[in-house]
């Protein structure tokens, strides 16, 4: 079985294509189910350039995500997800936001360390005048606070702090292993995100060394793209299943109202 559980469209404003375009791509390159996921709404229209507002999810998302189930329910199976941003301080809104629907999964990423956007290009010389040792310890600690708030299913791309290529000088072992025990005891799934390998670190979502640790601890993982075009959707699966077999005993973890199962890839 192979899904896709990280996909955008052309609301997000930094995407391509409809939500159906995608549909259809994962329907041509023969996957089992798609995810549409895009950036959620945020409170006071927080970070408005790069996400749908709360008007455009009730009117222009969750009644198309509702329709292309139905008209696309004997070839794919469709889940309704979003992406959410863990960012303290919005933690009750969002709860609240994410009650009023019936998502099948939410994936807890982490784009913002204070109000600094680390993995947009537009702001990359930020790595320049600040230290990058605390810049992962920072990170890090993050991805602990979206797993422990108790609001998504999904961490999303874990190790995106390297998307540009910026690496710690410092031994992150100790860090690494403490963070995910608390993913671990969070119940979340991790996906395998393919988009590194599209990004100048050239690297997958997580790094072999953070799936040994996944692996170990039996985190349970989950499959996506994050494209940002309807042909990124399924992009690199093929390296993405032999990571799979290797560090998930070739399973993959699904999501149904916000219930996890697993199957076999």
């Amino acid at each position: 079985m192979l899904i896709d559980y990280h996909t955008h469209n052309y609301l997000c404003k930094h995407a391509d294509g409809t939500l159906e375009e995608y549909v259809q791509h994962a329907i041509k390159i023969g996957l089992n189910e798609i995810g549409l996921a895009d950036h959620t709404p945020m409170p006071d229209n927080w970070d408005l350039p790069v996400r749908m507002t709360e008007i455009q999810f009730w009117n222009d998302y969750a009644p198309v995500v509702f329709a292309l189930q139905e008209k696309y329910k004997d070839q794919i199976t469709i889940k309704f997800g979003l992406e959410g941003d863990f960012l303290p301080g919005t933690e009750q809104w969002v709860k609240e936001f994410n009650a009023k629907s019936d998502f099948d999964y939410i994936i807890g990423s982490v784009h913002y360390l204070d109000t600094w956007g680390f993995d947009d290009p537009h702001f990359v010389a930020n790595y320049d005048v600040k230290d990058v040792n605390e810049i992962y310890t920072d990170y890090y600690d993050h991805i602990k606070g979206s797993a422990e708030c108790g609001l998504f299913d999904i961490v999303g791309h874990c190790d995106l702090v390297k998307k540009f290529g910026h690496r710690p000088s410092k031994n992150m072992e100790e860090i690494l292993r403490e963070t995910f025990k608390v993913v671990k005891a969070s119940g979340m799934a991790v996906e395998i995100n393919t988009s590194g390998l599209r990004k100048p670190v050239k690297e997958m979502y997580p790094s072999e060394h953070i799936l040994g640790i996944l692996s170990e601890y039996a985190i349970p993982l989950t499959l996506g793209s994050d494209a940002h075009t309807p042909t990124d959707v399924g992009r690199d699966f093929d390296i993405a299943k032999g990571y799979v077999e290797k560090y998930g005993r070739g399973k993959i973890s699904v999501f149904t109202k916000r219930e996890r199962s697993e199957v076999n890839i």
